[in-house]
Parts: structure tokens; sequence; C-alpha cells
């Protein structure tokens, strides 16, 4: 009998998607596009070497498996981590969220990772918000500050609408080449789409570029940031 339970509760149970190159974080327990309210796609910031253990997901993105948000990782190799194949790789990785059936998608990361997650600006219909957390991927000296702000400025130009944006800026952060250039890029960005715009531009505290992970950083901002970027503010 005990058996029979079991297979009928598998059978009910929505199975989780294919959707190479993301995969189920392994800290939250999933429970499929029938039941979750959404999936969220995190990406982590570069790292130093394929033996280095990969960043984890910051406080905040538990606050959205809390509220029964599917959380998926898009995770990269160091050295094998190319922005356009990247952008590209996280689209089609969306579009298999949304044919599995997830009704809501969130896209969120920090870095590198952020500056990959900008490919979903040029596409609401598969992401309804994204979230980017000090996104940097030019490096920390001088003479490539201007190929930075136009790489940046570019994928905000790709910015299609209809979005919600969350943009996290921290002082203190060398791999910014120009925190108020970069914050008044995204104030007009979200004017000319009509984006919801949320815009954490250098607090006091925390600081520098891996401040997001900062426990801080969840108590100050954890919680208007999740339910943000989840449509619940």
């Amino acid at each position: 009998m005990l058996r029979l339970i079991f297979l009928l509760v598998l059978a009910a149970a929505a199975p989780l998607p294919n959707a190479p190159p993301f995969h189920p974080s392994p800290a939250f327990t999933p429970a499929g596009p029938e039941t979750a309210k959404g999936a969220v796609v995190w990406l982590h910031g570069g790292y130093d070497s394929d033996t280095e253990q990969r960043p984890p997901e910051p406080a905040w993105v538990g606050r959205l498996a809390t509220g029964r948000w599917d959380i998926f990782r898009f995770d990269r190799t160091p050295g094998q981590d190319p922005l356009l194949p990247g952008g590209q790789a996280l689209v089609q990785g969306l579009i298999a969220l949304r044919t599995a059936g997830y009704r809501h998608v969130i896209v969120a990361g920090h870095s590198r990772g952020a500056f990959i997650a900008m490919a979903a600006l040029a596409h609401p219909e598969l992401a309804e918000a994204v979230a980017l957390i000090s996104p940097a991927a030019h490096g920390t000296s001088p003479d490539r500050r201007a190929q930075a702000m136009a790489d940046f400025q570019a994928r905000l130009d790709d910015a299609k609408g209809r979005q919600r944006l969350a943009f996290v800026q921290l002082d203190d952060d060398p791999f910014d080449p120009d925190p108020e250039a970069r914050a008044q890029a995204v104030r007009a960005a979200a004017a000319r789409t009509g984006d919801a715009l949320l815009l954490i531009a250098r607090p006091p505290q925390p600081r520098g570029h891996m401040g997001g992970y900062d426990p801080v950083f969840d108590t100050m901002f954890g919680e208007k940031l999740a339910e943000f970027v989840a449509g619940d503010r």
C-alpha cells in the first residue's frame, strides 16, 4: 500500500524541466512548474579555477525560494565564460523553462553573471524581472573603462520594456567603471522603456564588489529586492 501511494505521488508531481545550461540549485527543493510560483535563474560571478567552489546564491535569493519560487543556476566554467555566447545560452535556457510551463521567470546575477543576465533585457516575453548586482566584465584597468561603459550601454539599448529592473551598485567597487554614469544610464533606459525600476545606488553599507553577499545587504535590502522582482511590490 505504501509503495502504491508513493508511486501515485510521483505520478502526480510535475517533472522538473531539462533546461540546459540551467540546473536546479542543490540548496533548495524545487516544486516543478505546476506547483511553484515561478522560476529564478541565478548567475554567479566569475571565479578563479575549475577546482574552486562555485559562488552560492545570496541570502535574498533564498527569500524567493521561501516564497515558492524554484531556484535554477547557470554555472559557467572559468576561462570558458564569453559574454555573447553566455547571453545566447541564457536565452535558450529561458525558452526551455517557459516551454516547461513556468508562468513567471526572474533572472538575477552578480558581477560577470549580472553582465550576462543583461541579455534577458531584450526578452520580456521570457523574463519579467531582471536583477543586476554589481555587474562587471571588463576588469579594473582604466584603459578598459570606456569599453565597459559602451558594452553596458549597448545592453541597456537592447531592452524592450515590460519588465521589472533592479540595479544594485555599491561604493568602493573597483569593477564599476563610472558609478554615476551607470546609474544615469539605467534611469534613462527605464524611462525609455517604461520598466519599473528599483535602484539601490551606493548606500553607506555594505561596500565593495562582493557586498551583495554581505549579511548587511540582505538585512537592509533583501526583503525589498525579493518582493520587487517577484512582483509583490
